[in-house]
């Protein structure tokens, strides 16, 4: 059981690469079907935004489960496949937790504190249970990195000011000074982010959304008081800001969809990955197109290192606190194999005796039975709580190499009768 994290961030690659790597809505159970379909995946979880692609995996084997995961990486990044070999990020057991955290709680985005990663990190966990690739291990790191960004956000100040991707591109925007004071927006996509750029937008008079699903477009437009457009083309002609923000894997904006502006400048604001503005509509006459890239470059993450030194301690209180969970995990087969081996002794015994017993009631069998249980539980509940508490300072392996040796102990099934561990 090996835990490990293969992927690409802001903070490692060029927004091209992510955008080869990327995973669209529409693929990504496919794609976690295929990884938990190599040889050494038993667990898996993609972690896809607009700035970072990552791969969790539980491995049966470390060395050829990470070659299989990078791998499978690589052949995503096609012809790039040599630049992100070159440039990937990999942790693995205790560090990907450490990471993991941090990504939940925004210490690792690009605009720090922002909160929108939190969701994505809470969605990526939910499918894969869906999916059935994430199973004990992984839930449980994702579970625990929710509540650890939920902790940092509440318990620290990381997010104080933490502004969304959302925000920072419209700053970036208004800045700008191209558009009219009271410029009619459209949003193209209805998810997570589409949403965010909605609460941002709607005290504006003119709001109008589209979506490939004309029920997600009409609950946002209720929910923000904005208008549906059915008719993609319509709508940006209409529009002096566009914020592009689906999920789609091909461009959704082409120059043929967004056409002669004429005297009337357009800005368009691309947030999503895969992107969903071709390259080519920037050199429009009068369109203005704000990507991921300019983006990163207007994102402050200015913190103060008390504020930051904070985030990281907490997030190392809580790996701690994964840690001892996964030792105790680790040492349960032992505990279960050393209540076998007592079990079969008792159960062997009472065979034995089982002539000399002969002449007691069923009340006094049962007694006896009680009695012998009841003696072995007593004789090995010390131990089990000694060898917990060796998980949780780390240094249980001695214990359990000794405790093997001395009753050799296997880790075959546990008898009916013994399921459970003492203590």
């Amino acid at each position: 059981m090996s835990l490990l994290v293969v992927g690409a961030s802001h903070r490692s690659s060029d927004l091209e690469l992510l955008e080869r790597l990327a995973v669209p809505a529409d693929e990504r159970r496919k794609v976690l079907r295929e990884l938990v379909d190599l040889e050494h995946v038993l667990e898996a979880v993609v972690l896809s935004t607009c700035n970072r692609v990552e791969v969790y995996v539980d491995l049966a084997k470390f060395h050829p489960g990470l070659d299989e995961v990078t791998s499978y990486l690589a052949a995503r990044a096609g012809d790039r496949a040599d630049d992100f070999l070159d440039s990937h990020e990999v942790a693995y057991d205790l560090d990907v937790a450490t990471h993991l955290f941090r990504v939940a709680g925004g210490v690792e985005s690009m605009v720090v504190g922002e909160r929108q990663i939190a969701m994505q990190v809470r969605d990526a966990m939910e499918l894969a249970r869906h999916e059935g690739t994430a199973r004990r291990m992984l839930q449980r790191l994702f579970r625990q990195s929710v509540r650890v960004g939920r902790r940092l956000r509440h318990e620290t100040a990381i997010s104080a000011g933490g502004s969304s991707m959302v925000e920072v591109a419209l700053a970036t925007v208004a800045e700008q000074q191209v558009l009219p004071d009271h410029p009619a927006s459209l949003i193209v996509g209805a998810g997570k982010v589409g949403s965010l750029a909605a609460q941002r937008l709607a005290a504006g008079d003119d709001l109008c959304v589209w979506n490939r699903s004309a029920d997600k477009a009409a609950r946002l437009a209720a929910r923000h008081g904005a208008t549906v457009v059915d008719d993609l083309v319509a709508g940006i002609a209409a529009a002096d800001l566009v914020v592009c923000t689906t999920g789609a894997a091909t461009p959704l904006l082409t120059r043929d969809t967004v056409g002669s502006r004429g005297d009337r400048p357009l800005v368009v604001v691309d947030l999503a990955m895969p992107h969903n503005v071709e390259r080519d509509v920037a050199d429009l006459p009068g369109v203005r197109v704000v990507g991921l890239a300019e983006v990163r470059a207007a994102a402050d993450q200015t913190l103060q290192d008390g504020v930051l030194r904070e985030a990281l301690d907490l997030v190392d209180d809580e790996v701690a606190g994964f840690s001892a969970w996964m030792s105790a995990i680790e040492v349960a087969p032992t505990i279960r194999a050393l209540r076998r081996r007592a079990e079969s002794v008792r159960t062997d015994e009472l065979q034995r005796l089982a002539s000399r017993l002969a002449t007691l009631s069923d009340d006094q069998r049962q007694a006896v039975d009680a009695l012998t249980e009841g003696i072995l539980n007593t004789l090995l509940h010390q131990p089990t709580i000694r060898l917990k508490e060796r998980a949780d300072d780390g240094t249980a392996q001695v214990v359990v190499d000794a405790l093997r040796d001395l009753f050799d102990l296997d880790d075959g099934p546990v008898p009916p009768a013994s399921a459970g561990t003492p203590g």
